[in-house]
């Protein structure tokens, strides 16, 4: 592919003192007659146009020259003037924006501080160029508009700026927003350890979900009260119910397996690539997803992609004796999802109802658990 060379198809009687003559000064390969009166040749491209005119002056048709090689295609290239122009636009388009800031990013804040943060840049850069923006005077900037900020670092890397913030921690007694202790369970209580604050409650008690166990203050002898941070270990037997509902008789939605996959590639909102596969199934489950393919690009590309999922739907006849355990066990298993660390099992056990061919399963788990937060 890199020999510089043109092929010459050649019509008419006679050739062979024609070829002669030519290979007398240029050299001649890949001769092939294919008929009486039609050959093909190549010649080096260099002398290409020569040799045509010399069979041309002979009276022989030349039907066609095909030039290939190294030299040809890059003088191709260097005649297509939209090509070169469209490659300098590209690359001056490339060294002009790379000179821009077109993203930033805030990094060590909570989701609501980050877009306060952005619009509080955005508002105040002098330039989204590069070279306009002092990220010394952003900082001091940010440290001195939010109290949250304890100390800040801001750079430009790339295309983006970073700002890295470590947050301001106010010990509790200095915040003076003080909550109670609430109970997140059902249960009842059995032991309190009282660290601070002021008790609602007993050991003995039943509390449901939502019941103040501490109020986050203190009485003095005078009978006024001083807000405090509400502590306190307070365990309780805690009830945890899970249901696990089964039928003998049903109809079930299941997956076969086979997929159709659909890809669109998009450039901001346009779309610039799609495969039009074709959905067959008779029923099927729909997901999306999309990426950014940023990796290595300049421009914001996003693949989009739809998988579907075949489905097709099934009677099932299934007796509850058959799978009892395993229905049992399931309803354990989710019940056992909200176990925590250091929560002890005390006991457990369950209770079947059955009606027309529903089976349900209750599971009853009982744990000690420290509900004082």
């Amino acid at each position: 592919m890199f020999k510089n060379r043109s092929k010459l198809k050649v019509k008419g009687l006679n050739q062979e003192r024609a070829l002669n003559e030519i290979s007398k000064n240029v050299k001649v390969y890949n001769y092939r007659r294919q008929e009486q009166n039609l050959s093909e040749f190549e010649v080096d491209f260099k002398h290409a146009k020569s040799v045509e005119v010399h069979l041309e002056n002979k009276g022989f048709e030349v039907l066609m020259v095909a030039h290939r090689g190294l030299f040809y295609s890059t003088k191709n290239l260097l005649k297509s003037y939209g090509i070169i122009a469209g490659l300098i636009i590209v690359l001056a388009f490339y060294l002009l924006q790379y000179n821009f800031v077109l993203k930033v990013e805030v990094w060590g804040a909570e989701n609501g501080q980050i877009e306060t943060i952005k619009d509080f840049v955005e508002e105040n850069l002098p330039s989204h160029f590069k070279s306009k923006i002092s990220t010394e005077d952003l900082e001091l900037d940010i440290r001195n508009n939010f109290d949250f900020v304890s100390s800040i670092s801001v750079a430009i890397i790339g295309q983006s700026l970073v700002i890295n913030i470590n947050q301001a921690v106010l010990p509790n007694e200095m915040e003076g927003d003080f909550q109670p202790i609430v109970s997140s369970y059902d249960g009842l209580i059995t032991k309190i350890n009282l660290v601070q604050g002021t008790l609602n409650v007993n050991e003995g008690d039943i509390v449901r979900k939502g019941d103040v166990l501490v109020y986050p203050y203190t009485t003095d002898s005078d009978g006024e009260r001083h807000a405090v941070e509400a502590k306190a270990e307070i365990l309780a037997n805690v009830w945890i119910n899970e249901t696990v509902t089964h039928y003998d008789y049903r109809i079930e939605r299941v997956r076969t397996g086979k997929t159709i996959i659909k890809n669109q590639v998009c450039l901001g909102g346009l779309v610039i690539y799609e495969n039009k596969t074709e959905v067959e199934f008779t029923d099927y489950d729909v997901e999306n997803t999309a990426r950014e393919l940023t990796k290595n690009l300049i421009l914001p590309f996003t693949l989009n992609r739809t998988i579907y999922y075949e489905v097709e739907t099934k009677e099932v006849t299934e007796n509850f004796e058959d799978v009892k355990d395993e229905i049992i066990e399931k309803a354990r298993a989710k019940a056992l999802i909200f176990l925590e660390e250091n929560d002890i099992i005390i006991e457990e056990n369950y209770t079947l109802n059955e009606a027309g061919g529903c089976h349900v399963v209750n599971f009853l788990l009982t744990i000690s658990k420290n509900i004082g937060g």
